[in-house]
């Protein structure tokens, strides 16, 4: 019957129903428990109330003759007789008749004969007869008490009984419905993970080890099927394998072969070789481009000829089979965002297409040629760029030199006009004019210096911009705005002290010429480059400022090629000038360098 009555529930239902079973047998026998229990608590107070009373009796008896002193003592012994306790346990024990008759005898014989009598042997029947009342009133409250203790005894051993043979059901029903299915679906997860797909668990009824089972034989023919189908598979995944690993060798050896420092025929010949024997194409020629003149390019191929072989040279294949005529000819150019370097060209045959992997390889050696060449022209830049430092470096000391010339000359000037009137007025007047050159000079020296020493104090480009910003508003004698997009630390701090200098540079440039009531300077992000703008609305630069000896945007150029950025210096319409640099942060360069060799 319980089986019909569990079957449709599920195991958590089933085992929340033991549980709320159990917990309402204790819950129900405590509650008894309780209730016999307070019927004791009551008979236990009017037991002391009774005790009272006989020594009450005893005390009034001692106090014969009473006067009115004892007056209280008549009082009390009323009032404990008549007390709540003795009438509420008189209640539940169903003793109001006795209790009654004890009070009428305290009313109707005790009090008058204490109150009468002149010596204790007076009323010494009378109190013994009270007293004997009282005990025999106790006797009964302690019998009602015994048999509430006892029916609380009996009431815990039925509880007990009880809360056994729900334990042992529990128990029973646990093995039946948790531990045998558990250990059937354990072995069948041990044996599956073992790749034995023949074991079965039988479990009957409609719960969740039955339902778990029944998934589990599932999973189990259809993984027997499956792991079949993935054997023939894992060997076909083995021959791919094989030849994405001859490819990735090839690549391997192509990069170390192209960043070598053998000359660019050896180099790119036997990595062209080895891309035709990988491929089913042939006929490969690589185009060089001169500076992007595609009339002008130098080639390469892997084809062997008479002017290669008389300088002894054994890059290309020998005997190679000629081709069949025809084909389809395919192109890759190689090329990054900036420049174009060449040209890869082969031939396919006709009906003949490349594979995945063979179309990856193809445009990963693209990549790699790509790199490669531009890694040859960036070397290139990069020793011109040493040159124009260590002219850069020379200029500087010049000017340190120069420096310290101008100032002995200002000292010896300053002595001369010392002399006073000892000189004629027209050298005086040369002088005056000396001077004032000197002082000339030493200015636009000392504010080249100054720009040479400008270090990059602040923890960032845009506290120095802001810096920069505040302090060219007090000299314009109108805020300068600042229009900042970069995210925080974008640009390394030896990059950010060249483009703070730049923005120095034409922020005092516009202070000195432009007599502009607007200026911004605004920092900005397109693509991978960071671009510096410097506005304003001024007179304008002239277009042949460099010729009129503009230094100052020599040096902004100059310091723009340092950043491998440019630096444009151009009037706005209808009014103003503008200096934009370009540039690419240092790490996002590495990045994107990292990517094309990888």
């Amino acid at each position: 019957m319980l089986k019909r009555l569990f079957s449709p529930l599920t195991l958590v239902n089933q085992l929340v129903l033991i549980v709320l079973l159990s917990t309402a047998i204790g819950i129900t026998g405590m509650a008894i428990s309780g209730w016999l229990v307070q019927g004791v608590q009551g008979s236990a107070h009017a037991i002391n109330k009774a005790g009272s009373l006989r020594m009450q009796s005893f005390r009034l008896l001692a106090a014969i003759p009473l006067d009115e002193q004892d007056r209280p003592l008549l009082d009390e012994m009323t009032k404990t007789a008549f007390s709540p306790e003795l009438a509420l346990a008189a209640q539940h024990d169903d003793q109001q008749a006795q209790l009654r008759a004890l009070q009428n005898y305290w009313h109707s014989d005790v009090e008058p004969a204490l109150k009468n009598a002149r010596n204790p042997q007076d009323v010494s029947g009378e109190i013994t007869a009270f007293v004997n009342r009282i005990d025999r009133l106790v006797s009964a409250f302690d019998h009602s008490t015994e048999q509430r203790i006892e029916r609380v005894v009996y009431m815990q051993h039925a509880m007990a009984v009880f809360m056994g043979l729900l334990l042992l059901f529990t128990v029973i029903w646990l093995r039946a419905r948790l531990l045998y299915p558990w250990r059937q679906l354990l072995g069948m997860a041990r044996a599956v993970s073992q790749r034995d797909f023949t074991q079965r668990a039988h479990i009957s009824g409609r719960n969740e080890m039955a339902t778990l089972g029944m998934a589990l034989n599932n999973m189990s023919a259809e993984l027997a099927g499956s792991y079949a189908i993935l054997e023939q598979r894992v060997q076909e995944k083995t021959a791919g394998l094989e030849q994405k690993n001859q490819i990735l060798s090839f690549l391997w050896q192509a990069n170390r072969r192209l960043h070598s420092q053998f000359p660019m025929c050896e180099r790119l010949s036997p990595v062209l070789n080895g891309l035709q024997n990988l491929t089913l194409l042939h006929d490969i020629e690589l185009r060089i481009y001169d500076m992007e003149d595609e009339a002008n390019h130098q080639e390469f191929t892997c084809q062997s000829d008479i002017s290669c072989d008389e300088i002894g040279c054994h890059l290309c294949p020998r005997g190679a089979v000629e081709s069949a005529p025809g084909g389809t000819t395919l192109k890759w150019r190689l090329a990054d965002t900036h420049t174009q370097y060449g040209l890869l060209l082969a031939k396919l045959p006709s009906g003949r297409h490349l594979s995945h992997d063979q179309q990856q390889l193809v445009d990963t050696l693209v990549e790699q040629l790509t790199a490669t060449l531009a890694l040859d022209r960036q070397q290139e830049r990069q020793q011109q760029l040493m040159v124009m430092e260590e002219r850069a470096t020379i200029a500087r000391e010049l000017h340190d030199s120069i420096a310290q010339s101008l100032s002995c000359m200002k000292m010896q000037i300053s002595c001369l006009q010392m002399q006073g009137d000892s000189l004629p007025a027209a050298s005086q007047q040369l002088l005056g004019q000396i001077r004032n050159e000197l002082n000339t000079s030493w200015a636009q020296l000392r504010e080249l210096l100054t720009t040479f020493r400008l270090q990059l104090n602040e923890p960032g480009l845009r506290p120095a911009l802001e810096a920069s910003c505040l302090e060219y508003s007090a000299h314009f004698g109108f805020p300068v705005k600042l229009d900042y997009q970069l995210p925080p630390r974008h640009v390394p701090s030896h990059q950010a002290i060249h483009l703070l200098q730049i923005a120095r540079e034409a922020l005092s440039n516009a202070l000195k010429h432009s007599g502009a009531s607007e200026v911004t300077v605004t920092v900005i992000q397109q693509g991978p480059q960071v671009k510096l703008c410097v506005t304003d609305n001024g007179c304008g630069v002239p277009e042949n400022a460099e010729r009129l000896n503009h230094y100052g945007l020599i040096i902004m150029r100059d310091r723009a090629h340092s950043l491998r950025g440019d630096c444009q210096v151009r009037r706005r319409e209808p009014a103003g000038t503008e200096v934009v640099v370009t540039f690419i942060p240092e790490k996002l360069l590495s990045s994107v360098q990292g990517d094309n060799h990888e």
